[in-house]
Order: C-alpha cells, then structure tokens, then sequence
C-alpha cells in the first residue's frame, strides 16, 4: 500500500523538482525580462509550460547592491544577474548579517526561463567545462587546480587572462568554466 502512494510522490518530484539550468538564459518575472540567470544554477521547476517553466530560485543578495542574487554569504557564485536593483526581482524570507556586519537578505526568487535552458546533465556540463579549462588554460601555464582558489578568486583570475588577451572564450564557455571552477573551489572557512 505504501508503495502505490510513494510512487506518485516519486514521478512528481521527478518531473517537477531540482534542476540545473543548462545554459545562461533572460529570466521574466510577470512577463517582463529583469535580467539573466547563470550556467548551472540550482533551481526548483514549479510549473512546465509549452515554452517556458515557472523556476524558483534560492540564494542572497545583499541589502548595499541589489542587481544580483548569489549563492549564500560565504559563496559569492552568482546565480541571478538583474538589470536594475530593485527588491521587486525577489520575495525576502529573512535578514541575515555578515561578519562585518552588511546586512543581505535570504530570498526566494520566482522567474519564467525558456524550457531549452532547464535539464542540464550536470556532470556532462561540468565535464565540458573541464575539457575547456584543460584544453585552454594548461597551453601557457601549469594548470591550477580547481581548489587552488576560493569562488570568490576565480572570477578575477579568469577576467585577467581573458582581458590580456592570453586566452580567447566566448561567453557562454568563460561563464561554464567559471561556474565548474567556484562549484569545486576551496571552501572559505
């Protein structure tokens, strides 16, 4: 008998649950576009519809910018990139603080994203992304390791070998790499 309830629950949190987006994608918040989410952001499907999914999407922003919703406090990988500050992007669960005392809120964000961007296979993306990161980046120097650097670090240590013009990534590849980089960086203590 519990098996005839548990398989229904199964096929809906199957169907409809964790999630990675696939690719960078517009978000829509009331059928109007607010901004980007990111490569390989962990979001819940809510609702799938003919073109598009309803997504949630969990993290923090912090109360001094509010253009972009990020992982959590300590890991600033960014999920949501907004085009304008504006607390209307986000519904606040909570105040948080720092240890210096910044306030950020605990937010739940829920957007529309065009159904090509959901279903990610995450350890196809994160393979793709590492063929890349070898494949570019050990020409010149000996490769550092994923964990060499904080997720905080790695943007600025892609940024300057891009704008140097050491290495030649389009976005959406930069922005794979970089998201494999900060989800298997050294965790801040």
């Amino acid at each position: 008998m519990k098996m005839l309830f548990l398989a229904p629950v199964l096929a809906c949190s199957l169907a409809f649950g964790a999630d990675v987006i696939a690719k960078d994608a517009n978000i829509t918040l009331d059928g109007k576009m607010i901004g980007k989410i990111e490569v390989l952001t962990p979001v819940e499907v809510l609702e799938k519809g003919d073109k598009t999914s309803k997504i949630k999407v969990s993290g923090v922003v912090s109360a001094n910018y509010l253009a972009q919703l990020q992982r959590s406090v300590e890991d600033p990988e960014v999920f949501v990139a907004f085009d304008n500050e504006s607390e209307a992007n986000f519904k606040k669960v909570k105040d948080l603080e720092d240890d210096y005392g910044e306030v950020w809120y605990q937010v739940d964000g829920l957007y529309e994203v065009p159904n090509d961007a959901l279903g990610g296979n995450q350890k196809e993306l994160y393979a793709k992304a590492k063929k890349i990161y070898e494949e570019t980046c050990s020409a010149c120097h000996r490769l550092h390791e994923p964990n060499s650097f904080t997720a905080a670090q790695w943007p600025a240590n892609l940024s300057g070998m891009v704008d140097a013009k050491f290495v030649a990534l389009d976005e959406t590849d930069l922005n794979l790499v970089l998201k494999y980089l900060q989800h298997n960086a050294k965790k801040v203590k």
